[in-house]
């Protein structure tokens, strides 16, 4: 069989070939037009990358001083617009103190006012700590004279003037509060220049402030004066800046001392409303809190110990920092280890009088005292925990219900021998008058040593109470 040829008409082949040319057109400008449109893109790219390389050079030269990049940039762009970062080219000018980059754009018309969220320009020199002090001020004198405002806040109403109390030196400090309206605004932590001066240890500014009628009895939100923030830091410079330059009250008060055997004994002396216990003098000189010695004039050791932020309001103590240094210490006193060594107790091995005895029993009655103070002022803190909603677990509640009777029945016990030490000093006093003490009493062989033989009980009891039920309710 022989194969038939196929024949393909000129009008088919000119149609093929038309088809096939215009298909090639179409995906040739497909081409094209993606080629064009990957190279508009790069070009773009590459112009962004361009001007941010631009407004980076901008940046440093402003803050570096080289005003040849500041004047041909200004050339073709905004004097006022905010460059990559977020800031004007004034602003990272005065960050930076570049005196003469801030003549320059001030000559040329810049917005001395124009600012980053309440951040201005004259902000940014407050807050900057480069260059010298002298090119500082000279920046602060153009500014002003510019029109730069003295009195502007930001969003956290913070002023150029807290700015400088942190960062700048006294001379900045003398020559811009010629410009400010009122050196006592607050920001919105209510807290004053001077405040800024104090939490950043600037004692000379502080001086300076208060000289140009800062007002030193202002409070923040914690109710907090500048002497109460220098006080919990312990700033004493500038809190001997802050005392009041009145003359202070004379708060005349007889101290309380012990000058016969029964003063050693609380329960059996009284002190007056102008007499202030020895002890009491002592544990406020250790808090740094002895001025205020004289509002506790008639208060025993135990009332004393166990004194709470409200009884010291009433009392007098003012000052927020002082109430919260003395609930500090207290907190201390009480937690602080016990240790056997401060009753005192007698050496056996050596010669003793019946006068050592009683000192001895007075001391372990004082201590007693103390130990109720600790059970009180631990079961008050207890109370006032359950008062603020503090939710404990049952076990937690038996084991502080446990802890309390036992050491409420250890005080009982501690309670009864020294109610028999009192009754026998009754006795001892109607038989004879031992204020002045005997020589020496020596061993006897059958009467029982009462002294001795109460101290050896006391002894004990207080160990077994204080080491037992009383740490472990502090520890709690």
């Amino acid at each position: 069989m022989i194969a038939r040829s196929i024949k393909i008409s000129d009008s088919e082949m000119d149609s093929d070939e038309d088809f096939s040319f215009m298909e090639k057109c179409t995906r040739t400008t497909r081409q094209y037009n993606l080629v064009s449109e990957n190279m508009n893109t790069f070009n773009q790219h590459e112009d962004a990358d361009k001007e941010k390389i631009i407004k980076h050079e901008m940046i440093n030269a402003c803050s570096m001083g080289q005003l040849e990049i500041v004047i041909k940039y200004l050339e073709s762009n905004d004097i006022n617009e905010f460059l990559s970062d977020g800031w004007t080219p004034l602003l990272y000018a005065t960050f930076n103190a570049q005196i003469k980059i801030i003549e320059y754009l001030i000559n040329n018309g810049v917005d001395v006012n124009k600012h980053k969220d309440g951040y201005t320009p004259l902000m940014a020199l407050c807050h900057c700590t480069k260059e010298t002090t002298e090119q500082r001020i000279k920046c602060l004198t153009v500014l002003i004279e510019a029109g730069a405002n003295p009195d502007a806040s930001n969003k956290l109403r913070q002023t150029p003037l807290m700015f400088a109390c942190m960062s700048q030196e006294v001379e900045f400090i003398i020559e811009l509060i010629k410009y400010v309206k009122n050196i006592n605004v607050c920001d919105n932590r209510k807290q004053t220049a001077l405040m800024y001066a104090t939490i950043a240890n600037k004692s000379e500014i502080v001086k300076i402030l208060i000289e140009n009628a800062a007002d030193i009895t202002l409070t923040d939100f914690n109710r907090s004066t500048a002497y109460d923030i220098a006080s919990m830091k312990g700033y004493d410079k500038i809190l001997s800046l802050l005392s009041f330059n009145e003359e202070e009250s004379t708060n005349i008060y007889n101290l309380f001392k012990a000058y016969n055997w029964k003063d050693m004994f609380p329960s059996l002396i009284n002190i007056d409303n102008q007499t202030v216990d020895s002890d009491i003098d002592a544990l406020l000189y250790g808090m740094g809190l002895e001025k205020y010695a004289h509002i506790f004039q008639g208060i025993n050791l135990k009332t004393f110990l166990t004194l709470n932020e409200n009884d010291l309001c009433r009392l007098g103590m003012d000052i927020n920092a002082h109430r919260m240094q003395f609930i500090e210490y207290l907190d201390k006193f009480h937690g602080k280890k016990w240790s056997i060594q401060s009753i005192g107790a007698i050496d056996k091995s050596l010669p003793y009088t019946l006068y050592n005895g009683v000192i001895s029993l007075g001391i372990l009655s004082k201590q007693i005292a103390i130990i109720g103070s600790s059970f009180r002022y631990t079961k008050n803190s207890l109370i006032k925990i359950n008062s603020e909603n503090v939710h404990l677990t049952k076990l937690q509640i038996s084991n502080y219900e446990q802890e309390l009777k036992n050491t409420q029945k250890t005080l009982n016990i501690l309670k009864n021998e020294l109610m028999q030490v009192k009754a026998l000093s009754k006795r001892i006093e109607k038989k004879s008058d031992i204020s002045i003490p005997a020589i020496y009493i020596g061993p006897k062989k059958r009467n029982i040593n009462w002294p001795m033989f109460l101290s050896i009980a006391l002894i004990v009891g207080i160990y077994v109470s204080k080491t037992t039920h009383i740490q472990k309710l502090i520890c709690h």
